[in-house]
């Protein structure tokens, strides 16, 4: 894992990602590995940009709620604009089934693959306060869902 911190008020542009996602492919080139996936921030700004740059394939989580969707749809017309296929995953799917129905039909009217969705389970935020993923925290059906869906994006990659 490649990150950065910044401190207190510092600006969180574009060249720092780009610096970030520059050490990571060194890091990648080093191991051997074949993917680095880059975590990009919310929004639509210069960060979000310089995190697209380059990119293969955008997995988007969206969640359905009122300012999810309308962020989606935002970072839906940017990826588009760029020409990256995408795909998309509806974390707390089931807190609203009727906007994640609808999210769904948005998102494939815009070309976008929906690999599945993620209900919502406190065990996320046990993980977290682990220190662990998902997969490590819980090895029951969710970890496979995650496992299953992480598949699904390597072969869409």
């Amino acid at each position: 894992m490649i990150h950065a911190k910044l401190g207190v008020g510092a600006e969180n542009s574009g060249k720092l990602v780009a610096k970030v996602k520059e050490m990571a492919k060194e890091k990648a080139r080093e191991l051997g590995k074949d993917i680095v996936l880059v975590d990009g921030s919310p929004g639509i700004g210069c960060p979000v940009v310089s995190s697209l740059s380059g990119a293969n394939l955008v997995v988007l989580v969206a969640e359905p709620s009122v300012s999810g969707i309308h962020d989606i749809k935002r970072v839906i017309e940017l990826v588009n604009k760029f020409r990256i296929p995408s795909c998309a995953i509806i974390n707390k799917a089931d807190i609203n089934p009727k906007q994640t129905e609808a999210l769904v039909g948005f998102m494939q009217g815009k070309g976008v693959t929906h690999i599945g969705n993620i209900n919502y389970n406190e065990n996320f935020t046990a993980a977290m306060t682990e220190g662990k993923t998902i997969v490590e925290f819980d090895d029951r059906p969710l970890a496979e869902t995650v496992r299953g869906y992480w598949q699904t994006i390597l072969k869409l990659i």
